[in-house]
């Protein structure tokens, strides 16, 4: 019998979310609890397995489409059967007329049976329930596929082996051998606009994930932008952070993998600070670089914020703290706790966070400064700022010169790209411009 495959809702409050990628086609053979789709919402994204065996048909895979929760998404039909609408007597293209191409099954006394073997050697390829190397979890498998990493090498720590996510740091360091090993934290990037040209990086802030810089790209989407969790955040590996030298390094290294030659870059807040520690490191692939409200610029840091966040233990009790990122704290959305929440829910996520605290913001202070960086850099440089920051005060921005352009935003908090994104959209596209001006004719 044809199993739906519906839109589905993950959250109390979710209407509706997007389809991010596809990793089967229809016509391709699917086992139960294979991973076939990723959806995006406002507050997270999250993977979604097949509920039965059989072929998937009647899909047709878009991505980055909005689509209402409930939405047929299409079917995964037995062999011979057809799409429920689609007469059984249909010429065969009917079955499959979104198929790309795909010959229709034959219907009992045909193939049947070869199907059969297909669908169960897809079941033995999955997360993997009988063979130990290929046990993972969903995030482990995510952070694999993005990395290029084979799971049957990887040593699992979890129950019966299972490869969890932080066994992917642990392996990425031990291949690349103990003394490079060391910074060879594997990170999870991700591409929401892939167009030709020079991208947009963009590095988020303490306690968030790539996922934070989504309303932007969406105004930026006829320009190529990705995004990068840095360590111990998002999808990325858990690892001992020493200071912001070494995420940059780890950036550099994910963005070598990726094979980005050249770039613009962005940083908020600590994704500022791990921005100035790693223009240096571009040299001439740096195209342009813009810092929000970022760290490395002077010691103070609202310590009892960063405090507040990891003693949280409820979304009730990370609430209060959330408000003070907005100059309104009326704009603090469920939608908004929610994500912040799950960033924050795990105690091994709180447990690393806070490790890293104590490093790069030991006391409530700033451990590095590096703002003597901004006068070495020769490229548009733009720092971003709300005037209402609670987080990390504006006038760490003062007395920094002519060399260095300001944007201080009135009755704007620590979150420009939530808070007036049309505004850092258009500053951004200055930048770029600016710097793919500076190399006319390279659209690498």
């Amino acid at each position: 019998m044809a199993e739906e495959i519906i839109f589905p809702k993950v959250d109390m409050d979710m209407a509706e979310g997007k389809i991010a990628h596809w990793y089967v086609h229809n016509g391709d053979r699917v086992a139960r609890g294979q991973v076939i789709f990723e959806i995006e919402t406002d507050k997270a994204t999250m993977e979604i397995e097949a509920a039965a065996d059989g072929i998937l048909q009647g899909s047709d895979g878009a991505t980055g489409v909005t689509l209402p929760v409930g939405h047929v998404l299409g079917w995964i039909v037995q062999p011979g059967e057809t799409v429920p609408g689609v007469s059984a007597r249909a010429p065969a293209t009917a079955a499959t007329d979104v198929g790309a191409g795909q010959a229709a099954d034959t219907g009992p006394g045909g193939t049947d049976e070869a199907d059969r073997a297909a669908i169960g050697s897809a079941r033995d390829q999955t997360s993997g329930q009988a063979d130990r190397p290929l046990r993972a979890t969903p995030l482990a498998r995510s952070i694999a596929r993005a990395q290029g990493i084979d799971l049957r090498a990887v040593q699992g720590s979890g129950p019966s082996g299972r490869v969890l996510a932080r066994d992917l740091g642990q392996h990425a360091r031990a291949s690349a051998g103990a003394a490079a090993g060391a910074e060879a934290i594997a990170l999870h990037l991700h591409w929401f606009n892939r167009r030709a040209g020079v991208p947009l990086v963009l590095l988020h802030g303490f306690a968030t994930s790539a996922g934070s810089w989504r309303l932007l790209a969406e105004q930026l989407a006829d320009r190529p932008v990705l995004g990068i969790d840095l360590p111990n955040h998002g999808k990325s590996a858990r690892a001992d952070v020493t200071d912001l030298g070494m995420v940059a390094r780890s950036v550099l290294q994910r963005l070598d993998q990726e094979g980005v030659r050249s770039l613009h870059l962005a940083g908020h807040s600590m994704g500022g600070g791990v921005a100035l520690a790693l223009a240096p490191l571009l040299a001439a692939r740096l195209r342009s670089l813009t810092l929000i409200a970022p760290l490395g610029l002077g010691p103070e840091i609202n310590g009892a914020f960063i405090d507040g966040l990891l003693r949280a233990r409820s979304e009730a009790s990370l609430r209060p703290w959330l408000r003070l990122l907005f100059a309104d704290p009326a704009r603090l959305t469920a939608s908004f706790c929610a994500t912040a929440w799950s960033e924050l829910s795990s105690p091994e996520a709180r447990d690393a966070l806070a490790q890293m605290a104590q490093r790069l913001l030991p006391d409530g202070t700033q451990a590095e400064s590096l703002r003597e960086r901004l006068f070495e850099l020769d490229v548009p440089l733009k720092l971003v700022w709300g005037s209402a920051d609670r987080i990390v005060p504006v006038t760490q921005a003062e007395a920094l010169g002519g060399a260095v352009a300001l944007h201080r935003v009135p009755g704007v908090g620590h979150l420009p790209q939530i808070e007036v994104v049309p505004l850092l959209a258009r500053l951004l596209r200055q930048q770029l411009a600016a710097g793919d001006a500076l190399v006319p004719g390279d659209a690498s």
